[in-house]
């Protein structure tokens, strides 16, 4: 009967173990399918604060412009998605940039803003802004991430001192022409 026993007692051992290999692997499959989850939430999220931050900036202008009203929810549903899923890092920038609209909307909506100067000011502020939250959400995504210098759907900066390259790219090379009213 000993015999019997001591097979009995390793065939429970082999299918304890087998059993408690299946449940390691089904946790850690699950918390990889979680991160997985989360991390994409994040990129969408991040994506979704680009989008919509360019299109309010377009919006903004086109409200001084042609008086149009700008419809916010979008970026608010944006900001709210961020603050759910985004890291502090993150959220902080998006923050900034909501700020930056609140600072410079007044003036386009209620059609005060005195020159293309200010526009080009705000604008400039906005973009650096988006670049600040690009850079934050790429940082987050993946650290061995390099900052970028140029935020995507811009123009050069308002330039700081008269010359010969006023209005000019740092490369030296013509602006291209964007007339989508940015």
């Amino acid at each position: 009967m000993s015999l019997d026993w001591a097979t009995t007692v390793t065939t429970i051992g082999g299918v304890a173990a087998a059993l408690i290999g299946v449940l390691a692997g089904s946790l850690l499959t699950s918390r990889a399918n979680r991160m997985h989850w989360s991390r994409d939430k994040q990129i969408d999220a991040c994506a979704s604060i680009v989008a919509e931050s360019t299109r309010i900036q377009l919006a903004l202008r086109r409200a001084w412009r042609h008086d149009e009203p700008v419809d916010w929810v979008p970026w608010n549903v944006a900001l709210g998605t961020i603050w759910l899923v985004g890291s502090p890092a993150v959220v902080a920038a998006a923050a900034t940039m909501d700020q930056v609209f609140w600072d410079h909307s007044e003036q386009f909506i209620q059609q005060t803003a005195t020159s293309e100067t200010a526009w080009k000011e705000a604008r400039d502020r906005m973009e650096a802004a988006r670049l600040d939250f690009i850079n934050a959400a790429r940082l987050h995504v993946d650290p061995r991430h390099n900052p970028l210098s140029q935020v995507p759907v811009s123009r050069p900066p308002l330039p700081h001192a008269a010359g010969p390259t006023q209005g000019l790219p740092p490369t030296g090379h013509a602006a291209p022409d964007r007339s989508r009213g940015t």
